[in-house]
């Protein structure tokens, strides 16, 4: 019962949409009908066939299958050709498949044929722009405007299309058409106001404006237009009333304490200047992006060492923090002053809030790191550098962090697995690829993995044969393992070389003499490292090895001891103090 009155009701309604479609044509139409091109003869079942079609039609545009509509639209032509309805569905179709020449057919169609339809002129307008007729388009929604005098918008799509064109007055007068009709409004004075300035007609502008603001005296943005404009024609005193006017009304306005701030730092008033700056970032209504491009232009001055802008950038990055605690924006910069007066652990903090508030800022991720290393936080350090490979992992240095905390902890597996992934990242970058390489060779070394530690060691010196580090840290491995002992030795003199100074150093090439039982030789450097800086258990104990080969037996008793109260606690040692003699010896 419910599908015989369902298929009862669409019988109804196609037979209304005929009954519309095929009475509701106007005399054009009827008239055209006579002609001898092709009769209507259209009977019931052909309306009911002609409903069905156009309906489905509809369905099918809607559905965006717009070939399958435009076949059931062309069916409904066929059956009735003077259909303006019709026309119109092929007209849009047509349009938004692109075919302009076809759409502009049927829009001028079904336009002509019922002027009155304001639906179908403005697909003709549509198609007339859309063929660039920019003049007929003009012509037509004239036309349209006169048809509907009452709807304010065709009027303003009009003035739209006479600014476009050039005709700058028929534009203007809509507009005061339209005011004196609806009376001073925003928009409408914003329009206006472009008219007026591509005209240049600045006088014009203001007069605008000043109506516009004594429509409402209490609306402080009409009183910003104002200052706008005369900043623009460089009339700074004119804007400081508008101003004043506006903190009459909005105190704390911060978009009107940035242009005092500007007003004032012209005047050479820096003091007051910067009063007003701190008022407008006390404001949680300015933009958080404003603030922060502005305290990035103290950084950057406060970093070519500018005290003032230090001072004040660390003040206002405060008070940004204050007003945005969890933004990491605010929390990265005041981060980057402390860093300034070099206050790593209280920056550590406002990182890792920032951090874990922002996954897309690799700077904030790369600055926590880089605090955790010079904190020597390697537990830290390992599980953020793993999160930050998580959230950028193409970015190498993450990684490279990451293998050196896992060094640092002797997790040499990891540090090497990471090392290793972290490597494929690096692009035309000899700097980074010898962080890579050095630290590689540390990993390998300490996973006992001795070929590759010296590979990598190797290849860190074609980047740069007179790297320090790797010099002497290859030639301190292959001595441990009294290998390559020749090899070694030039290696550890290079380092010396270069830093002559360095007790490390100078202790890895004593100990390759002692390892060669170059024992004097070997006595003389390990003697200059231990009298040099704090006391370093190793060099010590090294110093100890030294004088008990070259027969100053009690002397190396004495460093043995040294070694042992400066913190070495190995085996090997407390068995030399306890016999008082080198093992093995």
């Amino acid at each position: 019962m419910r599908k015989i009155l369902k298929y009862f009701l669409i019988i109804i309604l196609s037979c209304a949409i005929v009954f519309v479609l095929f009475s509701c044509r106007s005399n054009k139409e009827r008239v055209a009908e006579k002609t001898p091109v092709k009769k209507n003869t259209t009977g019931a079942a052909e309306q009911t066939q002609f409903a069905a079609m156009y309906v489905d039609g509809c369905a099918e545009r809607m559905k965006g299958n717009l070939q399958e509509a435009l076949k059931l639209f062309e069916n409904c032509r066929e059956i009735d050709p003077q259909n303006a309805a019709v026309h119109y569905e092929l007209g849009t179709i047509h349009k938004l498949l692109g075919n302009t020449d076809k759409a502009l057919e049927h829009a001028k169609f079904c336009a002509s044929h019922e002027p009155g339809n304001e639906w179908y002129q403005m697909l003709l307008i549509d198609c007339l722009i859309a063929s660039k007729q920019y003049q007929q388009a003009i012509k037509t929604r004239e036309a349209l405007v006169r048809n509907f005098p009452d709807k304010h918008e065709y009027r303003e799509d009009l003035a739209i299309e006479y600014a476009i064109s050039g005709e700058y007055d028929k534009s203007f007068k809509i507009y005061d058409d339209l005011e004196k009709t609806y009376g001073v409004n925003e928009q409408i004075t914003l329009n206006k106001v472009k008219l007026l300035k591509s005209q240049k007609k600045y006088r014009d502008i203001e007069r605008e404006l000043l109506k516009l603001s004594a429509s409402d005296k209490n609306e402080p943005r009409y009183y910003s237009y104002l200052a706008e404009h005369y900043i623009e024609q460089n009339e700074p005193e004119k804007a400081k009333k508008m101003y004043d006017q506006i903190l009459l009304i909005d105190p704390e306005n911060p978009t009107v304490h940035l242009a005092l701030h500007d007003y004032y730092g012209n005047k050479g008033d820096h003091d007051l200047a910067y009063s007003h700056l701190k008022k407008a970032f006390a404001n949680p209504d300015l933009d958080i992006n404003t603030k922060v491009g502005i305290i990035a232009n103290f950084y950057a001055r406060a970093e070519q060492n500018s005290l003032e802008a230090k001072t004040q950038g660390r003040e206002l990055s405060q008070i940004m923090l204050q007003v945005h605690p969890a933004s990491p924006e605010a929390n990265a910069l005041y981060g980057d002053f402390l860093m300034l007066d070099k206050k790593i652990a209280e920056a550590s903090f406002y990182y890792y809030t920032a951090a874990m508030n922002e996954r897309r800022d690799y700077r904030v991720w790369e600055n926590l790191l880089f605090v955790d290393n010079e904190l020597s936080h390697f537990d830290s350090l390992e599980k953020h550098s793993q999160l930050a490979i998580e959230f950028f992992p193409n970015q190498p240095r993450n990684y490279l962090y990451n293998g050196l905390a896992n060094t640092q902890l002797r997790n040499y597996s990891k540090a090497c697995q990471s090392l290793r992934d972290g490597i494929e990242f690096v692009v035309d970058n000899k700097v980074l690829m010898l962080d890579f390489l050095r630290l590689l060779g540390d990993a390998y070394h300490f996973n006992n993995e001795f070929e590759k530690s010296d590979k990598a060691f190797d290849d860190a010196l074609k980047i740069e044969a007179d790297n320090p580090y790797v010099l002497n840290n290859y030639a301190y491995y292959l001595s441990l393992r009294s290998e390559q002992l020749d090899k070694a030795e030039k290696l550890s003199r290079r380092a010396n070389e270069l830093q002559p100074d360095n007790r490390n150093y100078m202790d890895t090439y004593g100990w390759i003499l002692f390892r060669q039982k170059k024992y004097t030789s070997a006595e003389e450097w390990l003697g200059k490292a231990a009298a040099l800086g704090p006391k370093n258990p190793t060099i010590l104990e090294h110093y100890g090895d030294a004088l008990y080969m070259v027969g100053k037996r009690q002397e190396a008793l004495a460093q043995w001891n040294s070694a042992k109260h400066a913190g070495a606690n190995s085996d090997a040692l407390l068995k030399k103090i306890k016999e008082q003699k080198l093992n093995d010896q």
